[in-house]
């Protein structure tokens, strides 16, 4: 790849000099600009000798602005909302939303493309060509104060009983219809694709149990697509065809119905498998090759001195003794512990009294009393929360050092292997004796760009998967949770969890002071929400279409099938869509995703998810139905995968260019008179996306600040490989609210305005809290007035203080206190999955995280934000001037 053209010097904004010719390059490294960073845009602060913009109270770099001049949140300034998309559709009517999206109205439909899009004004100076940055308040961003919402399609025909598709909750589209060719996704290049997530929480939504008894449920005979609300009736009601192959299949005679004058089943609407896109049936016993699993739970604990002296067995212990009695399966969940250091210790609980069995010798394991580790829940109730009580206290002395965790490991399968279940991992050490120990790559755990480094995200040894591929085999489910203070080879151990349907959870330099309320509350809600055991999973698509490729956590039988020893309502999973042949003749096609599982309960289901797009061969009409969050998501999770076989930046080039391929190609449909050199043509709906891949260029998954640990960005790719959209976006583009001075009501009943993630939008003496989806940051400036602190953490000001020591008052204490605590469980319940922990920290002591989430400005190795969009248009007007 030849270099990318140099940011501007100061006074030049964005492009080549004037009179100079659009750089005809290749698209720029990743947000990297050649040669250094970009010189500084008028007005900005200046930058230290090193490039970086040096934390405040220096007070030659006035980063925030002066305290009692609190900057205003620059909103996007809404443009004429552009008319809907022509083209060639099926009779399916839209009616979409997203972040910026105007509704579809049907006088509309055959305005030009000229009209449809967002356009960026990137003005000049008058008689040059060089365009300069974008206005602030022009620049696109998410819709202050909204949650984004998800594209969805209503199929209907005038006045038609409505038949919809799945929601988009359990199926998000990249794109809310289909390309008719390859050629034509080709010129779009969009990506195409979808986000699963099968056993997801829909608020509203639910979904009816289907139970079709003895005969089993109606498939199609070739395809062995489920029946459902988008096949057609033929003969009379006799026979139906299959909508994803098109096969003619016999009805049965008990599933044998009329039709109307419409040729539509009479019973249509009393059968919830023919009007809904998602229902669940009940399987018959051909789908089970034995009786339906148990829960099975089985702790793995580490106890050395590490994990004694940080709080994690204290913090492990008391959670899981007051979450016994809310395990799902009733009386037929079954319970096991062992705990481990450098030896391994088993625990009879078969007795009143557990008793514990040391296994000295971990280099030829075995498991004493074998029936006897595993007992009924209901049962031993009582026992077993008396051990969890007493744990602590019977390693409180420990001094071990090492551990062997390949021993345990082995031991903990053995115990399960016959039924399966769910293994729940808690460790703190990198493992150093016995089978698959691991060496440490390097002191720091940092991760660079260079070939050594790189090798650190990737595993450096084929036990942990080869285990994980046996686990699978046997329906055992890996969970791991690393609370490590050091290294611990996370990309290595995480392998486990990778291929098993397992979550990595990650808490560095763990104390149970700061962090154990975390650990908890997502300990509590991994064992307790809504799961599946022993699931597989396909995903079916419609002739002349096929899936290229999968990602997220699971082990794949054959071609197609995903198997998941465990799912539950958070695991979400990715495919992209590719052609099969040259061109689709069918005015729409089908997804349909099929998740066999047995519930907690023990019963077996097929909970079933369908949706019908309209084929099209129009590409604008592609960009005006495609869905933002989930592009990026798909985008991202390609690029995690890009790095993992090759480099960090090769990831970061991934996203960009595919961003940029994008605005390139929907440049080259717009007409002649909408192509001035002055404007960045934006597709309405996609107009966030270059503000989301620079989020995710500029996030610790691809950043090339050597401040992040190998540990640290292995679990950001364990965990971006399972995230829904709303997470990615969040992720991505966090949400930055105002504290104090209070924007709204006052203490506060809903969220305030959204400010733009930029070091301009903050003051010395306010506070703010960042919402990045996973956490949330309190950031206090130096300045921030001590009745302030007074009334939010009762004390008097943050001189002199560690600022992750500052708690909150309670709510009740104060107003201030009130509208604090408000504002922290109104961010909270807006997420879903894990609990996210408030974290305090002041201006210049610690806050280098929260400065790295202020995406829009430019830092030592990243460009601004308006910078990028100006470097995006650069690179698009070299290829289509």
């Amino acid at each position: 790849m030849s270099a990318p053209p140099r940011m501007p010097p100061p006074g030049a904004v964005g492009m080549p000099p004037p009179g100079g010719p659009p750089s005809g390059g290749a698209p720029p490294t990743a947000g990297y600009p050649a040669g250094g960073p970009p010189g500084p845009r008028p007005g900005a602060p200046p930058r230290s000798a090193g490039g970086a913009v040096p934390p405040p109270p220096t007070p030659s770099v006035p980063m925030y602005s002066p305290p009692g001049h609190a900057a205003q949140p620059t909103a996007h300034v809404p443009t004429t909302p552009p008319p809907p998309l022509g083209g060639t559709v099926s009779s399916a009517a839209a009616a979409v939303r997203s972040p910026g999206y105007v509704p579809l109205t049907g006088g509309e439909l055959d305005q030009p493309l000229s009209e449809r899009f967002h356009a960026l004004s990137i003005g000049g100076t008058p008689g040059s060509s060089a365009p300069s940055m974008p206005a602030a308040e022009q620049t696109p961003r998410p819709t202050a104060g909204e949650l984004s919402e998800c594209l969805r399609w209503d199929s209907r025909e005038g006045g038609e009983t409505l038949i919809d598709s799945c929601h988009p909750k359990f199926v998000r589209m990249t794109c809310n219809a289909m390309p008719n060719s390859s050629s034509a996704k080709a010129k779009a290049a969009l990506p195409i694709g979808a986000i699963i997530q099968p056993l997801a929480k829909a608020e509203g939504v639910d979904i009816p149990i289907v139970n079709f008894g003895s005969s089993g449920v109606v498939r199609c005979g070739r395809c062995r697509t489920y029946i459902n609300a988008f096949v057609q009736f033929a003969d009379g009601g006799r026979r139906w065809r299959c909508n994803v192959c098109g096969k003619l299949n016999e009805v049965p005679p008990d599933y044998f119905c009329d039709l109307d004058g419409e040729g539509k089943r009479r019973d249509r609407m009393e059968r919830p498998e023919l009007h809904l896109g998602t229902v669940e049936f009940v399987a018959a016993a051909e789908y089970m090759v034995r009786p339906p699993q148990p829960p099975v739970y089985l702790f793995l604990i580490e106890v050395s001195y590490a994990a004694v002296a940080s709080g994690m067995l204290r913090c492990v212990a008391a959670t899981l003794q007051h979450t016994m009695r809310n395990l799902p399966g009733g009386e037929r969940t079954q319970v096991g512990l062992i705990t481990f250091d450098s030896t391994l210790h088993f625990y009879n609980l078969s007795g009143n009294t557990p008793q514990m069995m040391v296994v000295p010798e971990v280099e030829e394991t075995f498991l004493p009393l074998p029936s006897d580790l595993l007992v009924n829940l209901h049962e031993r109730l009582d026992s077993i929360t008396s051990l969890f009580e007493k744990l602590p206290a019977m390693f409180a002395s420990s001094q071990a050092v090492e551990v062997a965790l390949g021993p345990a490991l082995r031991a903990a399968t053995q115990v399960v292997q016959h039924i399966g279940g769910k293994l729940a991992l808690f460790s703190c050490t990198r493992p150093t004796i016995g089978e698959a120990k691991l060496k440490n790559r390097e002191g720091g755990g940092r991760v660079k760009e260079d070939g050594k480094s790189a090798s650190l995200l990737q595993p450096d040894c084929d036990f942990y998967k080869n285990m994980a591929v046996e686990c699978s085999k046997q329906q055992v489910c890996v969970d791991i949770w690393s609370c490590g203070g050091a290294y611990t080879d996370l990309a290595t151990i995480g392998q486990l969890a990778k291929h098993t349907t397992g979550a990595v959870n990650h808490y560095p330099s763990f104390s149970d002071v700061t962090q154990g309320e975390k650990l908890s509350r997502d300990l509590q809600h991994s064992l307790t929400c809504e799961q599946g055991w022993e699931a597989v999973m396909r995903v079916r698509v419609s002739r002349g279409l096929r899936i290229s490729a999968f990602h997220g956590h699971f082990f794949i039988r054959g071609t197609d099938l995903l198997a998941l020893p465990n799912i539950d309502e958070d695991k979400t999973f990715a495919i992209e869509i590719a052609h099969e042949e040259n061109a689709l003749s069918a005015s729409s096609c089908c997804l349909q995703a099929a998740l066999l599982y047995t519930t907690s309960s023990g019963e077996r289901r097929i909970r079933v998810h369908t949706m019908e797009l309209p084929v099209t061969s129009a590409l604008a009409t592609l960009y005006d139905l495609a869905d933002v969050d989930a592009c990026a998501n798909l985008i991202g999770r390609v690029a995690v995968d890009t790095a993992l076989s090759s480099r960090l930046l090769d990831g970061a080039e991934k996203m960009q260019n595919a961003c940029l391929d994008l605005l390139r190609a929907y440049r080259s449909l717009c007409p002649p008179q909408a192509k001035t050199t002055s404007q960045l043509l934006l597709p309405r709906n996609l107009q966030l996306l270059p503000l989301y891949i620079l989020g995710l260029m500029k996030s610790p998954l691809f950043s090339q600040s050597a401040d992040i640990k190998a540990d640290d960005r292995s679990y950001l790719f364990f965990l971006y490989s399972t995230m829904s959209c709303t997470q990615s976006s969040a992720f991505a583009h966090p949400r930055l609210i105002q504290v104090f001075p209070p924007k709204a009501a006052f203490p506060a009943q809903d969220l305030p305005l959204h400010l733009p993630l930029s070091s301009s939008a903050l003051t010395a003496d306010g506070a703010y809290l960042l919402d990045d989806g996973q956490s949330l940051t309190l950031w206090l400036g130096h300045a921030v007035p001590a009745d302030f602190m007074q009334a939010a953490f009762g004390w008097p000001s943050l001189e002199g203080i560690d600022a992750s020591t500052l708690r909150l008052l309670p709510a009740e204490s104060t107003q201030m206190a009130t509208h604090v605590h408000t504002l922290v469980e109104l961010l909270r319940a807006s997420r879903s999955g894990g609990w996210m922990a408030l974290r305090v920290v002041k201006q210049g002591d610690g806050d280098s995280s929260f400065v790295r989430s202020l995406i829009e400005d430019q830092t030592k190795q990243m460009m601004s934000y308006p910078e990028f969009l100006v470097h995006c248009h650069r690179y698009v007007l070299s290829r289509v001037p």
